[in-house]
């Protein structure tokens, strides 16, 4: 994964606030990948990073109309 162009594709593919559920889900996902490598990386922002992953996880369920429970 090239973070630059990750992080680049996020700001610029960021979802307008009309934006569809599906539309806004997608972006959180790609969000949450994004935090999960970073948190790979085994810095000292791993575990930052990891709770950043969770909650764009989160938010995507929240967006496609789901609650966390569902899930797990």
């Amino acid at each position: 994964m090239n973070v630059l162009i990750e992080m680049t594709s996020l700001a610029i593919g960021r979802p307008t606030a009309d934006a569809d559920a599906e539309t806004v889900a997608v972006w959180y996902e790609a969000k949450a990948r994004l935090h999960e490598h970073l948190a790979r990386q085994d810095g000292t922002d791993s575990a930052r990073e990891n709770a950043l992953a969770l909650r764009a996880h989160e938010r995507a369920l929240r967006a496609r109309g789901m609650s966390e429970l569902a899930v797990a």
